[in-house]
């Protein structure tokens, strides 16, 4: 009897890790929802002052982070979007190809170049239009995690197990923001301080770092996050080493800033016209 209830407990405990493990695996999501609110404040404070005006008016947002995780939970009831918001490529290979990585458009890199359309087009629907920017808010934002163009055998990192802080985690979990105390002192930024943390990173940044930044293209910013991917992210075995922390907050740091710049960008370039 003993031994039974025994069997019992070790399968229970079985399950709920099973069940824990795919609930991290499957609401992962880039950035997390702080990280994404922090993209779209600096991408507010990038916008031009007629173009911020006319998506108050059009589109009645009156800020880019309140309608950052939107994307996110579309998809928890609209399960076909999962795909949109990363790509997963095939091991080895160093740069984002649409024809092998995304054949029939799926994926975060053709998503955000149809919606850039959309919301470019005077002649879709407001609705259609409204969506397109929220979605495009969000998806700028995957793109620019670096597991979000991770290899497609560990789902991105989902299934590359590392311990950080004494416990087991997976790897994209850790990139979506997890190496960011939000909450501690290194960097401070609680959640109350938010935009603080947004403004520091903003002021950061040079006039001739954020022109190059903006000439780049959705494939630069998809071969960018693939290169830091294979270069970096992957770059560890068990333990996290305190100079992988250290960089990886560096990295995390800086892809924020450059999807917030350039999503102030692309925002102001399609609704000009």
């Amino acid at each position: 009897m003993a031994g039974r209830r025994k069997s019992m407990n070790v399968w229970l405990q079985f399950c709920a890790a099973l069940i824990l493990l795919v609930a991290s695996i499957s609401d992962a999501a880039a950035w997390g929802h702080r990280g994404h609110r922090v993209i779209g404040i600096i991408a507010d404070g990038r916008l031009q002052p007629e173009i911020k005006a006319s998506i108050i008016a059009k589109f009645n947002i009156t800020n880019l982070a309140d309608v950052a995780s939107w994307a996110d939970r579309t998809r928890k009831k609209r399960r076909h979007e999962s795909s949109w918001h990363y790509v997963n490529v095939e091991e080895g290979r160093w740069t984002y190809n649409a024809a092998r990585d995304c054949p029939k458009g799926t994926c975060v890199t053709e998503k955000i170049r149809e919606f850039a359309d959309i919301l470019a087009d005077p002649s879709a629907s407001l609705r259609e239009r409204k969506d397109a920017l929220k979605f495009l808010v969000h998806f700028v934002g995957d793109v620019h995690q670096p597991l979000h163009l991770g290899n497609r055998k560990d789902r991105g990192g989902r299934t590359f197990r590392v311990r950080y802080k004494g416990k087991v985690a997976n790897l994209h979990s850790l990139w979506d923001g997890g190496l960011i105390n939000w909450r501690g002192e290194s960097p401070r930024v609680g959640a109350k301080n938010l935009f603080k943390y947004a403004a520091r990173l903003n002021e950061e940044v040079s006039a001739e770092k954020v022109s190059d930044w903006c000439l780049s293209t959705i494939s630069d910013w998809a071969n960018e996050s693939r290169s830091l991917a294979l270069k970096e992210v992957y770059n560890v075995d068990g333990d996290l080493s305190k100079a992988y922390i250290k960089r990886g907050r560096e990295i995390i740091n800086l892809r924020l800033t450059q999807a917030g710049i350039r999503l102030a960008h692309l925002l102001n370039t399609a609704l000009t016209f």
